[in-house]
């Protein structure tokens, strides 16, 4: 069954993907940023983001983009200690 939402057509404007990218380190109980260069991207869209291999305990909490073609995603560190992440690969959707 294919969900429509209202304002969006049922296919994705932009799919790319795998984009390679170290996060940083994220601190305790914090959130941390990375950008991802995503062709296509603009400002009146919205994301799905997806990092298959990610540590255990991060997680992507949303995904937005300011300037056309750079992606911000926001990745959540729950736990009472630093995670520092190793390479990903991120796959994002657009809408």
């Amino acid at each position: 069954m294919a969900v429509q939402f209202q304002g969006f057509s049922g296919v994705p404007q932009l799919v790319s993907g795998p984009i390679t990218k170290d996060p940083a380190s994220c601190g305790a109980a914090a959130v941390t940023q990375i950008t991802l260069t995503v062709p296509g991207a603009t400002p009146d869209m919205h994301f799905i983001v997806t990092a298959p291999s990610l540590a255990a305990n991060l997680g992507i909490v949303g995904a937005f983009c300011t300037t056309a073609g750079s992606v911000i995603v926001n990745i959540i560190n729950p736990t009472a200690a630093p995670i520092d992440d190793v390479s990903q690969s991120f796959y994002v959707i657009g809408l």
